[in-house]
């Protein structure tokens, strides 16, 4: 399982690497059918068939796909810091009544799963490419960095002190000494790159030039619990239609949505916080 999980992950670097190095376009076509998979695998755990799942996921993704290929992104900013800033409520409220019901979990209808996933996917996928617009692969690497550094930090530190579960209802290997080992290591580690590292195009180092030292802090730990949020959304939605993973698609990995729940949150939230700026300018 471990080799099949590598062999997965390697192919998938080769293709972004490749994609990369193909220019915008094929950066925005790979990340396209990424979060179009994504989607589907959200559509169908809320009861969608596969062939509206596939048709909704198509046509959403090719809209925001050939909003960026006829340049249109530019003129989207106020667009874009009024969907992410809603977005970011709402994955706040989710996150709120995570809390609220970790010890008993909670419902979730047909109707807010299918809403929540033609909504929040296509924002975070056009988010992302803002993202690579304004800072190329450096700013989009240092935002998935935050969620990968969590999700590594909370797993590693869960094992060696977790003794008090988050949410043992809903994700019940969580615990609240992973979610600490998660704040504190992200946030040393991106202080670190801020002392070390001059790039402006890091994420991070934007956030603590414009907000500074506390503010940026405080930030970063919204945008950690974000991605607390994210991950135990997928897990409920897992729980609620008894399934392990939402799909095959990746072997050894589960489903595009696995690999990509706790990103989902945090993308549009990092993309609202640079646009709150830049447009206050």
């Amino acid at each position: 399982m471990l080799m099949l999980r590598v062999i997965t992950a390697t192919v998938l670097l080769a293709v972004l690497c490749i994609a990369i190095a193909m220019g915008p376009l094929a950066f925005a076509g790979v990340m396209a059918v990424a979060f179009g998979a994504a989607l589907y695998e959200w559509l169908r755990m809320g009861g969608l068939g596969p062939v509206p799942a596939v048709l909704v996921a198509a046509v959403e993704m090719i809209t925001q796909f050939s909003l960026y290929w006829a340049g249109a992104l530019p003129r989207m900013e106020w667009f874009l810091f009024i969907i992410d800033g809603a977005v970011m409520l709402a994955w706040f409220a989710i996150f709120f009544t995570e809390l609220a019901h970790r010890k008993n979990g909670f419902k979730v209808s047909v109707r807010t799963c299918l809403v929540s996933a033609v909504t929040f996917v296509p924002a975070a996928y056009l988010s992302l490419l803002y993202l690579y617009e304004i800072g190329d692969w450096v700013m989009v690497l240092s935002v998935l960095l935050i969620v990968w550094g969590a999700d590594i930090s909370a797993y590693f530190s869960g094992r060696a002190w977790g003794k008090h579960p988050m949410a043992p209802a809903i994700s019940p290997k969580k615990t609240w000494e992973g979610a600490l080992g998660a704040y504190v290591i992200v946030i040393v580690f991106f202080l670190l790159t801020y002392w070390f590292c001059i790039q402006k195009n890091v994420f991070t180092n934007f956030l603590f030039d414009e907000l500074g030292f506390v503010w940026g802090v405080v930030v970063l730990a919204g945008l950690v619990a974000l991605s607390i949020a994210g991950d135990l959304w997928e897990s409920m939605l897992k729980r609620l239609v008894g399934i392990k993973d939402s799909s095959n698609l990746l072997p050894g990995h589960g489903g595009f949505f696995d690999r990509m729940d706790a990103t989902l949150p945090v993308i549009p939230a990092a993309t609202w916080i640079i646009l709150s700026v830049v447009l206050a300018r």
